[in-house]
């Protein structure tokens, strides 16, 4: 399965199973310092709008070097937990069908073109050594990986695809 399609596939049995979680579960916070399932979400987008930018400029570039983000603070400051689950849950689908749609038409060339100029060390879920070669399909596994990690926090019987580093 490729990106495109395995995050196609994600928003799709994701969307259907946080439909299914009520209002009242998706705002429990469960103290002060934890995320809500709303703000988890939340956060997801958050994470899609920087990853969306990121794996566009990363095909104009040389390097894989990223400018990271508050990610506590950006949920705050969208302030997620006042907001309808229902709106959160629609600009996340449609966040992830857009960089979906990006994925789908970047050349392989471009997918592998390798670099040990990176600081997915910094940004990445599933860090890789500093100078350790890597190249723009890391990047989108890592992103795909850090979805479904997510996800299995909201939704609590979420089966991941643990999709594949591939090579293209």
């Amino acid at each position: 399965m490729n990106y495109s399609d395995a995050l196609l596939s994600i928003v799709e049995n994701g969307s259907k199973q946080i439909k299914e979680i009520d209002a009242k579960n998706m705002s429990f916070k469960p103290s002060d310092e934890k995320w809500s399932k709303k703000q988890i979400l939340g956060h997801l987008i958050d994470s899609g709008v920087n990853n969306y930018s990121r794996i566009l400029l990363a095909q104009t570039k040389d390097d894989l070097i990223f400018e990271g983000y508050d990610q506590v603070n950006w949920v705050k400051l969208n302030n997620y937990q006042s907001r309808n689950a229902e709106e959160i849950l629609k600009i996340w689908e449609m966040i992830n069908i857009h960089i979906s749609q990006l994925i789908a038409v970047i050349p392989k060339s471009v997918m592998n073109r390798k670099t040990v100029h990176h600081n997915f060390d910094k940004i990445s879920m599933r860090t890789l050594q500093k100078g350790k070669e890597s190249n723009l399909s890391y990047l989108i596994w890592d992103y795909i990986f850090h979805v479904e990690h997510h996800l299995a926090q909201i939704i609590g019987d979420y089966k991941k695809l643990n999709i594949k580093l591939l090579a293209y």
